[in-house]
Order: structure tokens, then C-alpha cells, then sequence
């Protein structure tokens, strides 16, 4: 009997050590499981970038004021598009104007400049990314050419500054910049393809902006294609207040498809245009914004205060490395303000009103209709342009 129990008892030690081994063995092969969960969630992150883009930030005279009264801040005028921008990977816009150090020398239409205090807005909005080669881009000079670099280079080096240069040194390093973000390494260039009559630049000082010509393109766009995964051209182009795509903008388009451009987002005409892509002879597209409108201004016609963000999902293979675009869109925006342009700020369509619209300060300048029915209207024509997914 006494034989018969020590064996039980050997039979159960032997069952508790089986279950315990097994236990073991089980919470192993679930933690390991957890980490290669884990391991692919932080691989597939790594290889997905968001990217929004949006347009013309150039502050008017009221804009100015609104500033001045607030003791040369501008924040509040982002304070409804801070959240998404910030929580881009990497978010663009477009500085139409030069900065200016001074305030006393800041100046709305037609000559631009703009506080420093308009850079530090763009920095708390979220953005990383900030072209700056536009018609108005030397409206202040060579001054306003150092004056806009200095702020950048010393407040914000962390920040892209693309398309305008204080040395052809700098040019020749710069006009091509590579941004690196999560496993992305994207080519951005900036070209306009117009400067004003007024403020034009002079010959022993061509570097300052980048000036659209195809041979520049050709020789930047080869350059960057060696060094990055996709290529990005922000393009300064078009006829102000024409929603229509000109010709002179669509040989341009089709001669950054030619090169194998993957993206290009234009600037300039003030109003929203289509969303398209265009083939290229390596088989690819090119995904084109042909005008994301204004981002912050005090214009007074109704289509220049109907504006968009494009909104771009990237994806890398973790095979073959090949960048490819998941998804895009048109984000409607409004750019708001109230009697005598007061109160200006920008809104997402999604969170603006009927009461809002109704306060707009433009409808003391334009007999066009502004109603929340009529603003979605106008979105609709542009918005269903950009509703496809490309792989």
C-alpha cells in the first residue's frame, strides 16, 4: 500500500511538473507572439506616412491688424486646424509672402510682408514643411529674402524651408532638400513660375528664388530620384480666380510626369482647381493638386474663401522598398471673418455652420450666395475629383 502511494504521489508531482512545463512553455510562446505582434504593428507604422498640404498663407491688412491688437500673435487664427495638422507625419503650406523682422515694415496688399510672429503661427499649427517661392517672393527685397532665412535658420532649424536662397552656394545645396521621416525618404522642390513686375529679382541675384524652366527641373528632379523614395514638385503656377486648368499649367504638369515626378501640388491661382492624375512613359502616375486655393488671406469673393488641404497616405513595401500612394483626398476648408474682417480664422467644412455663414464678413463685398448648402455645393465639384485610391 505504502509502495502504491508513493508511486500516486510520484505520478501526480510528475502531472504538476508536465503542467507547469506546458504553463511555461504557453506564456513563452505568447509573449514572443506579443513582441512579433508588436514588432510588425511598429514596422507596418514605420511604413505609412501622412502627409497634408494646403494652401496660400499670406496675410492682408486686416490680418495684420488682428495680429497687432492680439501683441503680434497669430495663433488664433489656426486655433480650429492646429489638432489635424499636428497630428500629421508631415504637413506642408504655403508662404506666399517674405517675413519681414520689423513689424513696422509688415505690409498687406500689394507689396507683402509678414511679421515674424506669422513664422512662430506656422510652427505652432503644426507645420514642417514651408515653400516659399511664389510671384511675391522678393516683394521685400534681398531683405526680406535674409530676413525670412535668418528667422528659419535660427528659431527653426528644424523646420524645411524650400525655394528661396540667400547665396548661390545655398541654392546649389538646397534647392533639391531631402526630408526623412519614419522609413520615408522624400525629394520636396519648389518652383514658381512667375514673379511680379514690381518685385522682381535681380540678375546678380537669380539664387534667391527657384524659378520654374525645364531644364532646372530636369536636372533636379534626375538628382533627387538617386537620393529619394518618391519625388514631390510644389509648383507656383496659373491664372489667379480661374478655377479652369490653363494651358501654360497643364504643359508644366505633363512635363513633371514626363520626368517622373510621383507628386505635384500647385499654388497661385487663389481658388480651388481639380485633383487629377496624370500618366507618365514609365507607366506610373502622377498624382496633381492643381490648386489647393488660399489657406489664410482676407480676400472678398466667395471661391477665394473656399479653400482645400490635400491629404495623402504613403506606403512602403518592407520587401522591395517601393513607395507607393495608398489613398488621397481633398479636405474642404473655409477660411472665416466677420464684419470689417474681423475675427479671422480657418475652420474644416465638417465644423462649420449655418450661423457662421450667415456672419461671414463677405457678404458686405460679394452678391454671390454664402450658405452652408452653398459652400457644399461648391465643395462637391472638387472633393468628387479626388475620391479615388491609387496603388
Amino acid at each position: 500500500m505504502l509502495g502504491g502511494i508513493l508511486l500516486l504521489l510520484l505520478i501526480v508531482v510528475a502531472i504538476s511538473v508536465s503542467v507547469r512545463s506546458c504553463q511555461s512553455r504557453a506564456a513563452e510562446a505568447e509573449k514572443q507572439q506579443k513582441a512579433a505582434d508588436a514588432a510588425a504593428q511598429q514596422e507596418e507604422e514605420n511604413n505609412t506616412l501622412h502627409l497634408l498640404a494646403v494652401g496660400d498663407n499670406y496675410y492682408h491688412d486686416a490680418i495684420l491688424a488682428q495680429g497687432e491688437a492680439a501683441g503680434w500673435n497669430f495663433d488664433s487664427i489656426y486655433e480650429n486646424v492646429k489638432d489635424e495638422i499636428g497630428q500629421a507625419d508631415l504637413a506642408v503650406v504655403n508662404q506666399e509672402v517674405p517675413l519681414v523682422s520689423d513689424p513696422e515694415d509688415a505690409s498687406g496688399y500689394p507689396k507683402f510682408g509678414t511679421p515674424l510672429a506669422g513664422g512662430e503661427a506656422l510652427v505652432s499649427a503644426g507645420f514642417d514643411v514651408v515653400t516659399m517661392a511664389t510671384n511675391h517672393s522678393y516683394d521685400k527685397g534681398s531683405a526680406g529674402i535674409s530676413d525670412t532665412l535668418t528667422f528659419w535658420r535660427e528659431q527653426h532649424p528644424e523646420i524645411t524651408v524650400l525655394g528661396i536662397h540667400d547665396s548661390q552656394e545655398d541654392q546649389d545645396a538646397n534647392r533639391v532638400r531631402i526630408v526623412e521621416k519614419k522609413s520615408f525618404k522624400i525629394a520636396m522642390i519648389n518652383y514658381t513660375s512667375l514673379i511680379n513686375e514690381d518685385a522682381q529679382v535681380p540678375d546678380d541675384e537669380s539664387y534667391a528664388v527657384d524659378v520654374y524652366s525645364e531644364e532646372a527641373v530636369q536636372k533636379d528632379v534626375a538628382a533627387a530620384k538617386e537620393q529619394a523614395d518618391l519625388v514631390m514638385v510644389f509648383l507656383h503656377t496659373g491664372v489667379e480666380d480661374q478655377n479652369e486648368i490653363d494651358d501654360q499649367t497643364q504643359e508644366r504638369i505633363n512635363y513633371l510626369a514626363q520626368q517622373g515626378v510621383d507628386i505635384a501640388i500647385c499654388s497661385h491661382p487663389h481658388v480651388l482647381r481639380p485633383v487629377s492624375q496624370v500618366d507618365r512613359p514609365d507607366g506610373g502616375k502622377m498624382l496633381v493638386y492643381y490648386s489647393l486655393g488660399n489657406f489664410v488671406s482676407a480676400q472678398k469673393e466667395v471661391p477665394q474663401l473656399l479653400e482645400g488641404m490635400a491629404d495623402i497616405t504613403l506606403k512602403k513595401d518592407a520587401d522591395t522598398d517601393e513607395v507607393t500612394i495608398q489613398d488621397y483626398s481633398l479636405v474642404p476648408l473655409v477660411m472665416h471673418y466677420e464684419k470689417d474682417q474681423t475675427n479671422a480664422r480657418v475652420y474644416f467644412l465638417d465644423d462649420y455652420t449655418e450661423e457662421l455663414a450667415a456672419a461671414h464678413g463677405v457678404h458686405d463685398y460679394s452678391s454671390d450666395e454664402f450658405t452652408l448648402e452653398s459652400i457644399k455645393q461648391y465643395f462637391s465639384t472638387y472633393t468628387d475629383t479626388a475620391d479615388e485610391t491609387t496603388s
